[in-house]
């Protein structure tokens, strides 16, 4: 099944897409608050259930629209201007949102820490749940969510193979939270000593880091974007 053309493309485009996802210092700041606070890990699982659901649901959003595209008869695998002028706007506003995340680094710095990250611990389930969705709705994951979408629909691939490199990207993306969950019931304590130190790291470099990798993702998209035409 993976022989059909387009699907092994559509992976390794999918694949920096889902590190851009992962390398969001927003949902793996409050995984790590939620581990922090020793407020119970039901509290913990509805944050990471909440991210995953979110990715997935603005990623499924977008690949429909995208899939939703008319296909012009003399281009229907879609290699034409249609999905490159997408996957170039697509690129483009990550590089934006990119260079604005690294510009209000320097001016986050210097605030308190945010009242959500604050309360988080303390929430119930269903609010905790909802902040993690609602993290995922921020600019940076609908520009994700819109360049999944139009990368999916550029391969042009049977239903089960999009299902597939879909489940692959969302499973990259979501790892940054998922991984310090079962590193916390693998050795809690060494863990906790990991955790202490990565919310200092992230509240310093967190943003840039973030920065850093949405401009280049951004960048390849608009490369491959430019190829298509």
């Amino acid at each position: 099944m993976t022989d059909q053309p387009g699907f092994w493309d559509t992976l390794g485009a999918l694949i920096p897409l889902g590190l851009a996802g992962a390398f969001s210092w927003l949902p793996v700041t409050g995984v790590v608050v939620l581990l922090l606070a020793g407020s119970g890990m039901a509290r913990v699982w509805a944050f990471v259930v909440g991210r995953v659901f979110g990715l997935a649901l603005i990623t499924v959003a977008f690949v429909a629209g995208a899939r939703a595209l008319p296909t012009p008869r003399s281009a229907p695998t879609l290699e034409g201007p249609v999905v490159a002028g997408a996957e170039v706007f697509a690129g483009v506003a990550l590089v934006v949102v990119g260079a604005v995340t690294w510009v209000r680094r320097e001016v986050a710095r210097t605030k308190e820490e945010p009242a959500w990250q604050r309360r988080l611990g303390e929430a119930s389930l269903p609010a905790v749940f909802l902040t993690s969705v609602i993290v995922d709705l921020q600019p940076k994951g609908l520009v994700l969510g819109l360049s999944s979408g139009v990368v999916v629909r550029a391969g042009s691939m049977p239903i089960p193979e999009a299902v597939i490199v879909l489940l692959v990207y969302l499973a990259i993306a979501s790892s940054s939270v998922l991984l310090p969950v079962l590193a916390t019931y693998a050795a809690p304590s060494r863990t906790r000593r990991w955790l202490e130190a990565a919310q200092d790291w992230l509240d310093t470099h967190g943003r840039t880091i973030t920065a850093v990798v949405l401009v280049l993702v951004g960048l390849v998209l608009v490369v491959d974007g430019l190829r298509r035409f």
